[in-house]
């Protein structure tokens, strides 16, 4: 069986480079004219899960509790990056709103992986030195 500490080492690659086409597509999508934006039908619930999904690659990408204020600062720096942006374009306008839904993407990911997967996305073993079989 595979303990989490390696399934984190075998998916941190992937995940590094998921979230670097991730931010280059969601970046595309956000600065381009967009007539007929593709999505899930809602603006907000396409920044939620955006973000939500940036946060968990990052999370993957970049695991340990050291790592997590600067996920977190990076992630929110560039949602505001994209909505100061679309602030300075003639066919996109800037919304705090937007930023919000960033926001709370990251922030549901951080409460559903401290709520249903603790031990998967944590690099330290448990108090007496091994993961239960």
């Amino acid at each position: 069986m595979m303990t989490p500490g390696r399934l984190m080492n075998v998916l941190r690659w992937p995940a590094r480079l998921g979230l670097g086409a991730a931010v280059l597509a969601i970046a595309w999508l956000a600065l381009t004219p967009q007539p007929d934006p593709p999505g899930l039908g809602w603006d907000k619930l396409n920044h939620v899960t955006a973000f939500l999904v940036l946060a968990a690659l990052a999370q993957l990408g970049w695991p340990g509790r050291g790592a997590r204020w600067w996920r977190l600062g990076l992630l929110l720096g560039y949602g505001l990056a994209i909505e100061l942006v679309q602030g300075l374009l003639d066919y996109r306008q800037g919304s705090v709103l937007d930023f919000a839904a960033d926001a709370l993407g990251v922030a549901l990911w951080h409460g559903l992986r401290l709520m249903a997967m603790p031990r998967i996305f944590t690099t330290s073993q448990p108090r007496g030195g091994r993961w239960p079989s």
